[in-house]
C-alpha cells in the first residue's frame, strides 16, 4: 500500500500545511491558531463555561484550561465566578478580546479565501460533508 493511499496521511499532511499557513497568519497578532478557536466562540456579552468551549472546539478541558489561562493574562479574555456553580467560572471576551476579534475575522476569512481559492463552492460543501463523516467514524476513539 502507497502512503499516499492512505487518507489518515493524507490529512495529517495538509492539517500540517494549514496549521502552518494558519500560524504565519495570526503571529503578528500574538494568536494561535487554538487561541482563535477560544476567540471566535467567546463573546463579549454572553457567558460560556470551560466545559461548553471545551465541546464548542472539540479540545480537552485541561487543554481549554491553559489556553484560556493564557489569554486571561494577555488580557483578552475575562473570568467571572458563576453565581449558580462556585466550582465554575463565566467566561466573556473582554473589551480587548472583542477588539481584537473584529480585527481576526476579516483576516481569517481572507485565509479561508487564500486556501479555497480553486475549490468550487459544490466541491468544498462535498469536502465538508466528507471530513464530518470520517469524524464520527473515530469520534469516539
Amino acid at each position: 500500500m502507497d502512503l499516499f493511499d492512505l487518507t489518515g496521511f493524507l490529512m495529517h499532511r495538509t492539517d500540517m500545511k494549514l496549521t502552518n499557513f494558519f500560524v504565519k497568519k495570526l503571529k503578528q497578532y500574538e494568536v494561535t491558531p487554538e487561541q482563535w478557536g477560544i476567540i471566535s466562540v467567546l463573546d463579549g456579552d454572553r457567558a460560556m463555561t470551560q466545559k461548553e468551549i471545551a465541546e464548542a472546539i472539540d479540545r480537552d478541558q485541561s487543554t481549554v484550561v491553559r489556553m484560556i489561562a493564557s489569554l486571561e493574562k494577555k488580557g483578552i479574555v475575562k473570568r467571572l465566578q458563576n453565581n449558580d456553580d462556585k466550582r465554575s467560572h463565566n467566561l466573556f471576551l473582554s473589551a480587548k478580546g472583542m477588539q481584537l476579534k473584529t480585527r481576526l475575522i476579516p483576516v481569517v476569512q481572507e485565509a479561508h479565501d487564500d486556501l479555497t481559492r480553486n475549490i468550487e463552492p459544490d466541491e468544498l460543501a462535498q469536502l465538508h460533508e466528507t471530513l464530518h463523516k470520517l469524524y464520527l467514524n473515530v469520534k469516539e476513539d
